[in-house]
């Protein structure tokens, strides 16, 4: 299995969809932006200024609606930066996953990577990935389109013994989109 740039920002987007200070922040930003072009709107009303009046009025309007859709543009044009900085080395190197009777072992050209079963915090599972998520925060992505048949059967098999084993936390969202 590889991965490529466009599944480390799928894995960064969904991680970022789930915390709760960007979920704040973003709508934090949203908030402040709408009140701010409100408040120019009424000042601009009560200082007779009529252009500079409707055209807050327009701009408050916009945030309001379209501020959501800017804000999803926005951190995914940030993530996507970071991932071109950060894993550029990474894409498209093999990487085989190894399911043992007590961990989870990846194998690439640097070498392996060994997650204890027990230390694993949740299975996250969308419409094209799994991430198996630690408690240290590491995550491992595993992508349902770029493994073969066989091999993601028994991925699947794999984490779902997981689950019933360890009653580990199983997350599915087969519809999660970011926006």
């Amino acid at each position: 299995m590889t991965l490529d740039e466009n599944d480390y920002l799928t894995f960064q987007l969904y991680t970022a969809s789930k915390t709760p200070r960007v979920r704040n922040t973003r709508i934090r930003s949203w908030i402040v932006t709408t009140v701010v072009f409100l408040s120019l709107t009424y000042f601009s009303f009560e200082n007779n200024n009529g252009f500079l009046g409707y055209y807050f009025l327009i701009a408050s309007v916009l945030s309001l609606v379209l501020y959501r859709r800017y804000s999803g543009w926005r951190y995914k044009r940030h993530y996507r930066r970071y991932i071109q900085d950060t894993y550029k080395n990474r894409f498209g190197e093999e990487c085989a996953i190894e399911f043992t009777a007590d961990a989870i072992v990846t194998k690439d050209k640097t070498g392996e990577v060994k997650i204890n079963t027990t230390e694993i915090e949740e299975i996250n599972e969308i419409k094209d990935f799994y991430f198996v998520k630690a408690k240290s925060g590491v995550s491992l992505i595993i992508s349902k389109l770029k493994t073969d048949t066989a091999d993601l059967e028994r991925i699947e098999s794999e984490l779902k013994a997981l689950v019933d084993k360890r009653g580990l936390k199983h997350n599915v969202e087969l519809d999660w989109k970011w926006r």
